[in-house]
Parts: C-alpha cells; sequence; structure tokens
C-alpha cells in the first residue's frame, strides 16, 4: 500500500482522485495549495507519490515541483502532474522541472490508475548492476556513469535507460516503451513524450543522434540502446 499526496484546488477533482487511490488499496492526503502542503512537510512525513495540479492559488504547481525537485527529501518521490494546460511548452517545462509524467484533464479513471501503477513500479528498481561496457547502471542507487563518470538523470530518464540496458541490442518501438516505461495503454500523441525523454537522455551521455554511440533511433520503429561493440 502506497502513500499517495495530492495536490488540487477543485474539490470535485481531489475527490475523484481521492477516491480513485481509495479503490486501488492506497491512502491519500490531499491539500489545495503549496502552503497546506508545506505545513505536512514540516514533519518527517514523504509520500510515495504526488499528484500536482499546476494552476493553484498562490504558488503555482512549477513553484511546487521546483521546490520539491530541491529538496533532498522529496527530490526522489515521483510527480505526475494533472493539468488542464496542454500545450508541448507546458509539458516540457514541467519535464524539465523532474516531473515524471504528465496527464492532460480531463483524465480517463482507467488511464489514471495505469499511470499511477507504473509510477508505483519504479520506486523500487531491481538492485542488479547492470554493465554495458562504457555504460554502467547501479539500481539500487539509480546510479548512472558513462566512462566511469557519473551522469545525473531525472527518475523518469533513468527509469527509461534501466529499461532500455534491460533490452540492450534489441528494438524497442514508442509503443513498447510507453507501455512498459510510462504505463500507457496506446500510442497515441503521447509518443513525444518518449522522442522528448530520448533527446534528453543523449545531451546528458554526450550522444550524437547522427553517430550514436549509444541510442541508435530506428526510422520509422524505435530506439534501440548499443551494446559495445554493435554498429550502428
Amino acid at each position: 500500500m502506497a502513500q499517495i499526496w495530492t495536490v488540487e484546488d477543485e474539490e470535485n477533482i481531489s475527490v475523484l482522485i481521492m477516491d480513485i487511490i481509495a479503490s486501488m488499496g492506497h491512502e491519500s492526503r490531499a491539500f489545495i495549495d503549496a502552503d497546506e502542503l508545506a505545513r505536512a512537510r514540516r514533519g518527517s512525513d514523504v509520500p510515495d507519490l504526488l499528484l500536482l495540479d499546476l494552476m493553484l492559488r498562490g504558488k503555482s504547481g512549477f513553484d511546487i515541483l521546483k521546490l520539491w525537485k530541491q529538496d533532498p527529501q522529496t527530490r526522489r518521490v515521483p510527480v505526475i502532474i494533472l493539468s488542464a494546460r496542454s500545450t508541448d511548452t507546458d509539458k516540457v517545462r514541467g519535464l524539465d522541472l523532474g516531473a515524471e509524467d504528465y496527464i492532460t484533464k480531463p483524465f480517463s479513471i482507467r488511464e489514471l490508475k495505469a499511470r499511477i501503477n507504473a509510477a508505483l513500479r519504479r520506486i523500487t528498481p531491481a538492485a542488479t548492476r547492470l554493465d554495458l561496457g562504457p555504460l554502467v547502471l547501479e539500481p539500487d542507487n539509480r546510479g548512472v556513469t558513462v566512462d566511469d563518470v557519473a551522469i545525473t538523470l531525472t527518475q523518469q530518464e533513468f527509469e527509461l535507460l534501466h529499461y532500455m540496458a534491460q533490452h540492450a541490442g534489441h528494438l524497442l518501438t514508442r509503443a513498447q516503451l510507453l507501455k512498459d516505461v510510462w504505463g500507457y495503454e496506446s500510442e497515441t500523441d503521447a509518443s513525444r513524450t518518449v522522442d522528448y525523454h530520448i533527446r534528453s537522455l543523449r545531451k546528458k551521455l554526450n550522444d550524437d543522434a547522427a553517430n550514436p554511440r549509444f541510442i541508435q533511433t530506428v526510422h520509422g520503429s524505435g530506439y534501440r540502446l548499443q551494446v559495445e561493440g554493435d554498429s550502428p
């Protein structure tokens, strides 16, 4: 059973979210703004997952997310944004600030449950070191090194890279990545989420898309994490 917090100032939506969480067998706490959330954080309580609206009174959801990811006690807690703001600019900003997922309102109950389950599965990855030559992943502490140099990734970036590393050398379609890493049931327009995170990973890994050392684009199909000795 997980502890899931939500920050949402529309009462009907907040009640719906808490009902969904309860139906999944988890516990929930609801807050209407940054001040209420901050008062809850004065203790030692930290949730397993935070569901966050963007348009709030006082500090915006973006402000809350930025502070959440700067705090050593909460920066590893996955955050799912639930917002009526649906522009690519908002989505990219949320992901850049460290959100692990972004769901546009109105959302279906089935979709929210799937995305919550996917986020909770990512909290406890198998603690098995993956050594792919110059690229090494240590899931027990979410460590990543390239040529023995530590690389800092967001939780969602790590989960994507970890999944690709577990299937190194194999073609992974966008639909497969969306389903197994994010919890989407269909590809739809969310495939841009995969492309965005691939671009971000390449930048942090210093990987050239035109001459990839690690992540190869298979045009029209998806991506493949190359193992040492592979040729693109």
